[in-house]
């Protein structure tokens, strides 16, 4: 089976996970799989400076006219035309250089692959089993909910948890094309007599946006009066650069927590499984967007994870999950200090969270899914 891969190739949390599939989905068919990429235009510091994660790709340059929303409508509509035009031809680029697979693959996020890039690949002729893995809805198909139906032209459509699945159907998506499969992870080698220190928690590509941080540092000073001078220190990282926000510090400094945060921002992949197995929780109190990929590697390491009910945590999580309601900074105290005032309950469930990868996140795992969706093959939801 020949497969090609349209992803990001920039050092994102996309592009990681676009290499950690393809190097899956290489070891079970036996064969290299073909990553076609192009700048996405989001602006982010890690495409501005070309900062790759694939290390070999079929990679192309193309004008990207940003999704600024103008408030007078013919404005709008005039640069929405434009982006039309522009992303049209992008599609056209990305199906002709992976002309030739027998499978193609689209890791569909924003911008450059976007829906508008999407929906025009898909209305294009072509032989090959067409996949898309939905990470991110966009501005374009919310507004224009007539046009996702152009997902049915596709064989099967990929997403990470079933709240998303559930929004592709309200969306007029057929169900039967929609298979839920996780994020997966590597299951990292342990490490003996480690010693476990502090508080973790994951901003993601915009660390201020739905991720629950204010709530977190809400929670970090009640965690501070409870447990001073013994109080543990809160490391943060994401993919939003190697910069921390202006806001996020004046937000550590109003709850009077800065000297508890230690701000490691983007860090190389390898460097975060050691983070990890080093933490003795990780703090994941989430609104929206997605947190699976982080909740599968804190799985992975043997990290018990504090989290709600959003952005692909249950599905990821199951029954090792520590639960949260969403913007409530005193159970998210509550239930940190209960794990780090509890040697044997950290024990325990960092046990569970652990079997939980070791059974059904593992990449190898996630690979064989992905192929059964590639063939055509019937397959069951994944185990809740």
């Amino acid at each position: 089976m020949q497969v090609s891969m349209i992803c990001c190739p920039f050092q994102t949390s996309f592009g990681s996970y676009g290499s950690s599939l393809k190097a899956a989905l290489e070891k079970t068919i036996g064969r290299p799989v073909q990553w076609v990429a192009s700048n996405c235009g989001c602006g982010d510091p890690i495409e501005v400076n070309r900062q790759y994660q694939a290390k070999d790709c079929d990679y192309f340059e193309m004008p990207v006219l940003g999704d600024y929303r103008s408030p007078q409508a013919w404005k709008r509509r005039v640069r929405g035309a434009a982006r039309t035009v522009m992303f049209s031809a992008r599609a056209r680029r990305f199906a002709s250089l992976s002309r030739g697979a027998e499978v193609v693959h689209f890791q569909q996020v924003l911008n450059a692959y976007g829906s508008k890039v999407v929906f025009s690949w898909l209305k294009q002729p072509s032989k090959a089993v067409r996949i898309v893995t939905v990470h991110e809805l966009d501005a374009d198909q919310l507004e224009s909910k007539e046009t996702n139906r152009t997902y049915n032209r596709a064989d099967g459509i990929i997403v990470h948890c079933d709240e998303m699945k559930q929004q592709l159907v309200r969306l007029n998506v057929q169900p039967e094309k929609i298979h839920v499969v996780f994020h997966g992870t590597c299951i990292p080698e342990p490490v003996p007599d480690v010693r476990r220190v502090g508080i973790v928690f994951y901003g993601g590509h915009k660390l201020m946006s739905s991720k629950g941080i204010e709530t977190l540092m809400q929670a970090m000073a009640i965690i501070q009066r409870r447990l001073a001078p013994r109080v543990s220190t809160l490391t943060i990282h994401g993919h939003y650069g190697t910069t921390t926000p202006p806001a996020a510090v004046e937000l550590a400094a109003k709850h009077g927590v800065a000297d508890r945060i230690v701000w490691l921002n983007q860090i190389p992949d390898e460097d975060v499984v050691r983070l990890y197995q080093r933490s003795q929780v990780c703090a994941l109190p989430y609104t929206g967007s997605f947190a699976g990929g982080a909740a599968a590697l804190a799985a992975a390491c043997g990290l018990p994870v504090v989290c709600t009910l959003k952005a692909g945590l249950p599905d990821h999580l199951g029954e090792s999950g520590i639960w949260v309601p969403e913007n409530d900074a005193a159970q998210l105290a509550d239930r940190i200090v209960e794990l780090l005032s509890n040697d044997e309950l950290r024990s325990r469930v960092a046990d569970r969270s652990l079997r939980r990868a070791q059974g059904v996140l593992r990449w190898d795992v996630i690979a064989e899914q992905t192929l059964r969706i590639y063939r055509g093959e019937n397959q069951s939801e994944q185990a809740a």
